[in-house]
């Protein structure tokens, strides 16, 4: 695959399946679906490297940073529909 490609695929994987708001402190508390991610690229043709790559070079710190960027934005909408 493609750099695009991949980098494409980890954003598709991230937005079906980190959805649960909430801020994630440890990387470790994200081991779980960091291995669910690397088991379903390898399904579909994506090497680890190439995985660890489109992640920057560490799935789990990359998914921490993922979670808690949604759950900022989830928190954003959430104060706005308050006001």
């Amino acid at each position: 695959m493609a750099d695009m490609d991949v980098d494409q695929w980890l954003e598709g994987w991230v937005e079906n399946n980190l959805t649960a708001p909430g801020y994630v402190e440890a990387k470790a508390e994200l081991r779980d679906q960091a291995e669910a991610c690397a088991v379903e690229a390898t399904s579909e043709g994506i090497s680890i490297a190439e995985l660890k790559e489109a992640a920057g070079g560490d799935l789990e710190a990359y998914l921490l940073g993922r979670q808690n960027a949604l759950t900022d934005a989830d928190v954003g909408r959430l104060s706005a529909k308050d006001e």
